[in-house]
């Protein structure tokens, strides 16, 4: 074979990880041995297969692959099972039973995905409530499918507890479908959560990461953003500042100036005054504009504004695009 020795090491150990090939080697000696591919059904129900499939393809694509391998299912609803069995027919007349030695002919099963993940299989059945451990957690494949579970979600002890136990919940045996699909649940459960949590950020860091673009694009008029996002870029470029303190500048301007931003000349004069006032941070311009607005408000009227209405209305919308 004309192919290099890394060539040949990365292809061997692609086929060992799809647990099509196991290598045995004693010195500079090696044994291969072939193992037969799954069939779709079993490529496809393996937990880590099936989810290494999916990000690969991606779940569109899945979806068309699974629908060419879709089996209509007869119902037998209203029938009764009276397939003989082997011992209604046969029976032994000698209790020998056949003992075979040595390997015959076959093909080699293939029992899916093998991996090494390190699962406290032991922990998670110690913390299940007692009404739920029954012999089904004593069998290897079991204890299997559950280490594939964990390794794929990258869940831990608690998080398989809480999938036991909701795939449990009316049934007195589990199947992998079962488990499967509530810890699918459990992991898009979890996400909401955290994309929930991820929203929830202070003022400061909203109009620090917020782009000037969006800014411009919400509030400035429409003929006036392309000036505008030229000015607001140039503003960037030239100022080594943290960004938020510019956003803040743009919102108060534009709010002031009807949507018209005015000359780069203008803004920069309006950020070095901000600078030299002590405004180093995005914090400290947002502190800063809303003292300006409580003072502007001030000469308009005796009433006082604890925080202005702009800052407020700016604040909901941008987050509301970011969303």
């Amino acid at each position: 074979m004309n192919l290099k020795q890394i060539d040949f090491l990365k292809i061997r150990n692609k086929l060992e990880a799809l647990n099509l090939l196991q290598v045995f080697q004693k010195e500079d000696e090696f044994l291969y041995f072939m193992k037969a591919p799954l069939t779709a059904k079993q490529f496809l129900m393996d937990t880590v297969f099936g989810s290494y499939l999916q990000s690969e393809i991606g779940e569109k694509n899945l979806n068309l692959l699974t629908s060419m391998f879709k089996m209509d299912v007869l119902s037998t609803e209203g029938f009764e099972n009276v397939t003989k069995s082997f011992d209604a027919l046969y029976e032994f007349k000698s209790l020998s039973l056949l003992n075979v030695n040595y390997p015959l002919q076959g093909r080699t099963q293939n029992g899916g995905s093998h991996i090494n993940y390190k699962f406290n299989y032991e922990a998670f059945v110690e913390h299940l409530p007692e009404r739920l451990k029954n012999s089904q957690l004593l069998t290897e494949k079991f204890k299997e499918q559950i280490t594939k579970i964990a390794f794929v979600y990258q869940y831990d002890v608690s998080d398989m507890v809480a999938i036991y136990e909701a795939a449990a919940k009316s049934r007195q045996v589990i199947n992998f479908s079962q488990l499967n699909l509530k810890a699918k649940q459990h992991y898009e459960q979890k996400n909401q959560l955290l994309t929930i949590k991820q929203k929830d950020i202070t003022q400061t860091n909203l109009i620090d990461q917020v782009s000037p673009q969006i800014i411009i694009q919400k509030y400035a008029k429409t003929d006036q953003q392309g000036i505008a996002l030229s000015t607001a870029t140039a503003m960037l470029e030239r100022n080594s500042v943290e960004p938020g303190i510019i956003n803040v500048i743009l919102m108060l301007v534009l709010k002031h100036k009807d949507g018209i931003l005015p000359t780069l000349n203008y803004m920069e004069v309006v950020l070095h005054d901000w600078l030299n006032k002590g405004v180093q941070t995005t914090e400290d311009a947002l502190n800063y504009s809303t003292n300006l607005e409580s003072q502007w408000e001030k000469k308009k009227s005796v009433q006082k504004v604890s925080e202005p209405d702009w800052l407020d209305d700016y604040i909901k919308d941008l987050a509301n695009m970011e969303a």
